[in-house]
């Protein structure tokens, strides 16, 4: 009995640390207020778009993670996978756990070898027959924890003290956490994307031609070919030329739901609607090299069990000096339309009015870097894009060369890039793709100055968390899952070549790690 006791031991000892400290990761599923056990999320990819359109066979063929193991050769698994996490074999046998496509799947199937599909991450889920009392204790977590007393006896928030949040990224748009986002000396958000999920390209370029005094006229020379189209002048104000007399543009996004859905990382969809940069040649928005830079922020967001496409379009301009770009403008507005288009009445339209003139401008360190928006300006926002300024790592190699894996540490060697690339091809956003990592963070350092109806009662409620006057720094790692490299980092390290040294002091006092696999069904079966 104690030798099957140690077996056990051994094999939950191997699944938490392969699972934990793969460099792959499932989404990771939570609900506010409490976690559930619930069904598998479903990813609800939707290419049609009043925004920009992708082919629907991006959709064709997904990749996922799974299992691979039989008697046989590793190189078999090799030569296919899109991403191969973690690998060991003898003479005869291998185990190995990779991304890969379906048809890749197939033919591994045919040859013999055992695959079993990845399993949902799910964050300490609790038994049906108990989520009723604890939900109904969301109002007085306070008090249950103590934290309340500290408050009121000592004045004690946690002021000073910076907390990292490893989990599914957080959104700042809430007021009771929008302040507590972690700024450093020149007001910039310290925020990293080990997940590489927050990348937003901006490299489709229109050229205007801007005089000495500041007019701009049609552009009527000859395009360069480093050039996407050209920015032209109407009676109606100043656009850029995405139409192309009814061609289109193609305009590169970053598919930020690879590898679980559009088998690549970086896609090409087509944008026929020309934006308003202008009102007329003297009132635009200035560009100081003339060259105006433009994207589209692509996201997925959880809804109910399933993921809706959430597109930004974005301007990037050099506002001050030419050839540094420090401007972001998204079009929020358009962008909301778009995503409740499946809420209006069947067959109609979003009157979407392709313009950036109406949007407030982000710069790095203004206090505004949240893509948020108001649809009836009744002072509550309905909507959320992310926080602009995260540090992204450039796991798929899109910017920089291709990552790898360390395998000493299990932590991946890329390229960290900076929040807002100086050329305006590209910056970086912290979103939540799940809510789990806006739901920690709210728990320690919610203001509780708004209040919530959490039972549906129509009974409101504050909530106000453990530290309310302490900082966070978000740390995304569950997606891609390198929740090593987020340690490291928040630990003081810096990658510099594939090396890891110390800068001689922490990002953060306090790491927090609020989540596992609790529900894993081997773990279960262990402890029944």
């Amino acid at each position: 009995m104690a030798k099957k006791s140690f077996v056990i031991q051994e094999l939950t000892f191997f699944l938490i640390f392969t699972l934990l400290f793969s460099t792959v990761a499932k989404p990771a599923f939570s609900f506010y207020d409490v976690d559930l056990t619930h069904p598998n999320q479903t990813f609800d990819f939707v290419g049609k778009s009043g925004i920009i359109t992708f082919l629907p066979e991006l959709y064709e063929n997904p990749v996922k993670r799974y299992v691979v193991f039989g008697s046989g050769s590793i190189s078999d698994v090799r030569s296919v996978a899109h991403n191969l996490i973690y690998e060991i074999s003898s003479k005869n046998d291998f185990f190995s756990v990779g991304v890969f496509s379906q048809n890749d799947i197939l033919n591994l199937k045919l040859k013999g070898y055992t695959v079993i599909e990845d399993f949902p991450l799910e964050f300490d889920s609790l038994n049906q027959s108990n989520t009723t009392m604890v939900a109904h204790e969301g109002s007085r977590i306070g008090k249950i924890l103590g934290s309340e007393d500290v408050y009121q006896k000592y004045n004690y928030t946690g002021r000073g003290v910076t907390i990292g949040i490893v989990d599914t990224g957080t959104d700042f748009s809430n007021p009771d956490i929008r302040d507590s986002l972690a700024r450093d000396k020149n007001n910039i958000p310290i925020m990293i994307d080990a997940d590489g999920q927050g990348l937003v390209l901006t490299n489709a370029t229109f050229i205007a031609n801007i005089n000495d005094k500041g007019i701009i006229k049609n552009y009527t020379t000859t395009i360069p070919k480093n050039i996407t189209s050209n920015v032209y002048v109407n009676s109606k104000g100043v656009f850029l030329n995405l139409n192309k007399n009814g061609k289109g543009t193609d305009i590169q996004v970053f598919n930020s739901m690879y590898p679980k859905g559009g088998g690549r990382p970086v896609l090409t969809g087509t944008s026929s609607d020309d934006y308003k940069i202008g009102k007329n040649s003297r009132n635009f928005i200035i560009s100081k090299s003339g060259i105006y830079h433009f994207g589209v922020i692509y996201e997925s967001v959880l809804q109910g069990q399933s993921s809706r496409l959430q597109l930004v379009p974005v301007l990037v301009v050099d506002s001050k000096i030419a050839g540094l770009y420090d401007t972001i403008i998204s079009d929020m507005s358009d962008s909301w339309k778009d995503f409740t288009r499946f809420d209006t009445s069947l067959g109609s339209t979003p009157n979407y009015d392709f313009d950036f003139t109406d949007e407030t401008p982000i710069t790095l360190g203004n206090g505004k870097e949240f893509l948020i928006y108001d649809s009836n300006n009744d002072g509550k926002l309905d909507y959320s894009a992310g926080t602009v300024g995260a540090r992204v790592l450039d796991v798929y190699g899109v910017v920089g060369n291709s990552s790898m894996i360390d395998k000493k540490i299990g932590a991946t060697n890329g390229t960290l890039l900076s929040p807002f690339d100086s050329k305006g091809n590209y910056f970086g956003i912290m979103y939540d793709f799940q809510g789990h990592g806006t739901s920690t963070a709210a728990s320690i350092t919610s203001k509780g100055t708004e209040k919530y109806d959490i039972y549906g009662n129509t009974t409101k409620f504050i909530l106000r968390g453990v530290a309310p006057g302490a900082e966070i720094v978000p740390i995304k790692a569950l997606w891609f899952g390198d929740a090593v490299y987020g340690w490291l980092w928040a630990a003081g390290f810096n990658q510099e070549k594939n090396t890891w040294i110390f800068e001689g002091k922490p990002k953060v006092d306090i790491i927090s790690n609020s989540w596992g696999i609790s529900t894993f069904p081997i773990l279960q079966s262990c402890c029944e």
